[in-house]
């Protein structure tokens, strides 16, 4: 995707929608890149994580809150 880059990989699909909203109510858009249901797995007992892209130019802020401790 061009001028967007990969911010995180989310091993727990439910995990991931709530990360994209935490981004999203930081002002960073996200797309969520979900290869788990696709054609990219191949085969029926592989699982993918899920991608959470974000703008390359917020990228820093994106790891910043994604890397910060709670609370």
């Amino acid at each position: 995707m061009k001028g967007w880059t990969l911010a995180i990989q989310c091993h727990d699909a439910g995990m991931a929608p709530l990360l994209q909203s935490g981004l999203e109510a930081q002002g960073i858009p996200s797309v969520l890149l979900n290869k788990q249901d696709s054609s990219y797995v191949g085969m029926c007992f592989a699982t993918r994580p899920v991608e959470i892209w974000v703008p390359e130019g917020q990228m820093e802020e994106a790891k910043a809150w994604l890397e910060a401790p709670e609370g």
